[in-house]
This record gives structure tokens, sequence and C-alpha cells, in this order.
């Protein structure tokens, strides 16, 4: 069986969301999994896992936005706070005699993996705009370059890539694999009490998102990174809603939703 580096993005919670389940099915398997991760991620999988805490780059948000020009600001004031945590991470790589990386959108441990000649795979969702031939509006162009140059950086150059989507999408490339979205076991067992709601994550507050889907009569309720649900007061007609109603409450929308605002 493998000894296993995994690390997870601890920005937001989707990441350890879905790590928690993969890690699972490892060690059920007979794997060792090592985790590493930082913030929310730490958080999330400390009380089930053994954690081992590294530095995290963090994007900048305003309006549920990611705001580019604020993120390079803020994660290069941190950079020596970065080169340490990455030295510890080398050592533990040697500790550990790591054969395998798997990374969930967190640079250090895919690096650490290339310095030591390691296989990298890499599981998100991100890899969905550069890898796949998602189609983009022409008006989004510039905040998808944005987003393509920002995945690029996070994981570059692993053996494989495992991309989850909610929607049909072909690969462009030989090393990359289209899956479902991992789901966790408590989302699968669950039994839905009523289908007039939607319920959105949304890592910062956001002021445009809607109340309701008028053509489906869908309440929208909001729930922020730390757990708190909110009721939406305002109506948006958004790409993006629009799309979120065709694909899960059967409305027909005017444009199609930008990949990477999911």
């Amino acid at each position: 069986m493998a000894n296993i580096l995994y690390g997870v993005n601890g920005e937001g919670s989707g990441h350890s969301t879905r790590a928690k389940e993969v890690i699972s099915h490892l060690q059920e398997k007979g794997h060792r999994v090592h985790v590493v991760s930082f913030d929310r991620g730490l958080t999330n999988l400390k009380d089930q896992f053994e954690v081992t805490e590294i530095f995290g780059f963090h994007f900048a948000y305003v309006n549920n936005r990611v705001r580019y020009r604020r993120t390079a600001a803020k994660n290069l004031i941190k950079a020596p706070k970065a080169a340490r945590s990455f030295a510890l991470l080398l050592r533990r790589v040697d500790e550990w005699k790591i054969d395998l990386v798997i990374t969930d959108f967190e640079p250090l441990s895919s690096r650490a993996g290339h310095h030591r000649k390691l296989p990298v795979i890499s599981i998100d969702n991100q890899h969905c705009i550069t890898n796949t031939d998602v189609s983009l509006p022409n008006k989004h162009r510039r905040d998808a370059a944005a987003a393509k140059l920002a995945t690029r950086l996070m994981t570059p150059h692993a053996q494989a890539y495992l991309v989850t989507s909610f929607f049909p999408v072909k690969s462009k490339k030989k090393n990359t694999f289209v899956v479902p979205p991992i789901l966790r076991r408590e989302i699968l067992a669950t039994q839905p009490t009523s289908g007039d709601s939607v319920l959105v994550y949304v890592t910062s507050p956001a002021k445009d998102l809607p109340l309701c889907c008028k053509k489906s009569g869908a309440s929208l309720w909001l729930m922020d990174s730390d757990k708190k649900a909110s009721r939406a007061t305002s109506c948006s007609r958004s790409p993006a809603w629009k799309a979120f109603c065709v694909t899960w409450l059967g409305a027909k929308p005017s444009s199609p939703m930008p990949a990477f605002l999911w």
C-alpha cells in the first residue's frame, strides 16, 4: 500500500468536503494518508484525520468575486512564510516516505511532489476551465483569462487531473478525466423534505443573489462559509442564476453560465 501526501486547499469548505470522502476511501483501501491543509480545511478535517498545518494562499473577495490585484498583493507580503512552510513540507515528505501526492487545489503539496520527483494527481473542479472544451461568453473573456491563469499556477504539471463537473464536458488533454461531483455520504443519504427551496453556498456575502426564480417559484436561502443561513431579499437576472435554474429547476436561461463563477 502507498504512503500518500494529500494537500487540501483551506480557502472555503468545498475542497475539504470533497477531500474528506476521498481520504476516507483511500484509508479504507489500506493506504496511509498524510493530510496537510490550513484555515477551514484544517478546521473541517482535524477531528477525523491527523492533519499537519501548512501555509495557505488566500483569495481576496469583494461581493463574492475574486479581486486578483488584491489577492496578489496580499500573498506577496506573506511569501517568506510560504517558503518556510514549503521547506518544512519537504522534510515531512522525506520523513513520511511519500510515494504519491494528491492535491485538491493546494499548491505547496503539488510543488513538494514535483521537487521530490513524485507522481502528482490533482482533484478539483477549477481545471474544468483550462483542461476541457467548456465555452465562455465573450463579455466575460477578461475574467476568464484571469481565472485560467490562477488555475494554471496553482497545481501545474500533474500527471493526472481528475476534474469534477455537474454538466457534460469533454477533456482537451489525455491526462484529464472528467468525473461527477464527489458528494458526502451524509448528502447521498439525505431525503429532501420539500421541493420548493434551493440552498446556495457562498464564500463571502453577495448582494445580487435572488430571492426566487419566478419561473419555478423556488425560494433561495444563502449559507456563508461560517454556516450561517439567511434568506435572500432581492431578485437577480444574472446569467449564472438563470443557468443554475436550468440545471436544477427546469427554467429557461437567456445565456449560458460562465464556468468560472461556480
